[in-house]
């Protein structure tokens, strides 16, 4: 940091569940940035594989968060409502910081975008590359990664937040368990006036297999919170329009995977919630729908989009 003004106080904050030696390299990770003043917190959701002890044997000075249950990405809120930092980069346990500089560069870019609530990661694969089916930005991939934008969406483990935006949007709602809290944040976050930014600044390398195709679940709670997701944010027609492009295309992505019967128990499930969803309603001004649309210019068609997930098998 430039000057003699104070560093902004930063917070890393690691969610973990059943992934001992993930969150070991993690930590290790975030023990190893340069940036001052830093405090590394850890919330374990109620692991049986030795978690908590290793964190508590080997990492003594990190904050340790002992659920007494798996509450999934509600424990990100947890950490941030227990944290001291005005900034909080909050990562899944498979997520490493690929430089001892990264918090660094991430606090930067706060301070090049004042309006900004959240700053997203570039989500790197196990090899370097650009982890696609990380993506979520309403841009094109090959054409806009390199590149700093103003984004519609907050990556849930891969990204940094003003701690008191996160929390005056809420957090992660609880009953979406694992599944486009991000999406659901980011919405609000956007109607309270925020900026969210994607920044090649910040690159992270994600350790997921490859050779792993999404289980039963993904396609459970990716559909059921799609639906949750427009009822609580969506103005009527935004509302069926999301969910219509979205059920189609998670309905294609599960008919291929043998994981129809999930799908339908997502739909089921989120009819079944849907009064709760709707009793939490806070639909987007008509301004910030129209903010949105601008956003969402460069976005790619939805039929580019379809031969994407169906090309690469994204999901």
């Amino acid at each position: 940091m430039s000057g003699s003004a104070p560093s902004t106080a930063v917070t890393i904050a690691i969610l973990n569940y059943q992934r001992r030696d993930a969150l070991r390299r993690a930590l290790a990770a975030a023990r190893a940035q340069r940036y001052a003043p830093l405090e590394v917190l850890a919330v374990d959701n109620a692991s049986t594989d030795g978690s908590q002890q290793m964190v508590r044997d080997e990492f003594p000075d990190v904050h340790l968060v002992a659920m007494p249950e798996n509450i999934a990405a509600e424990g990100v809120t947890t950490l941030v409502v227990q944290d001291r930092g005005e900034i909080v980069f909050t990562l899944d346990n498979d997520v490493l910081f690929t430089t001892p500089d990264d918090v660094a560069r991430g606090v930067a870019a706060f301070e090049r975008h004042p309006r900004a609530a959240v700053v997203n990661f570039t989500i790197l694969g196990p090899d370097g590359a650009l982890s696609r089916r990380d993506w979520c930005h309403p841009r094109d991939a090959d054409r806009w990664a390199g590149a700093e934008f103003v984004t519609d969406y907050v990556l849930e483990g891969a990204s940094a937040c003003r701690r008191d935006a996160f929390l005056a949007a809420g957090g992660y709602w609880p009953p979406f368990f694992i599944g486009h809290e991000g999406w659901d944040l980011a919405m609000r976050l956007l109607d309270a006036g925020h900026d969210l930014v994607y920044s090649p600044a910040v690159r992270v390398r994600h350790m997921v297999d490859p050779t792993v195709r999404p289980s039963s679940r993904i396609y459970y709670t990716f559909t059921r919170n799609t639906i949750w997701v427009a009822l609580r944010n969506m103005r009527p027609a935004a509302a069926l329009a999301s969910m219509a492009k979205d059920l189609s295309m998670m309905c294609f992505a599960a008919a291929r995977a043998g994981e129809l019967a999930a799908f339908a128990r997502g739909i089921v499930d989120a009819s079944r919630g849907a009064g709760l969803a709707l009793r939490t309603r806070r639909a987007m001004s008509r301004a910030t729908a129209q903010r949105l649309r601008r956003i969402r210019a460069l976005k790619p068609s939805i039929a580019s989009r379809a031969w994407r997930h169906a090309r690469e098998r994204l999901i």
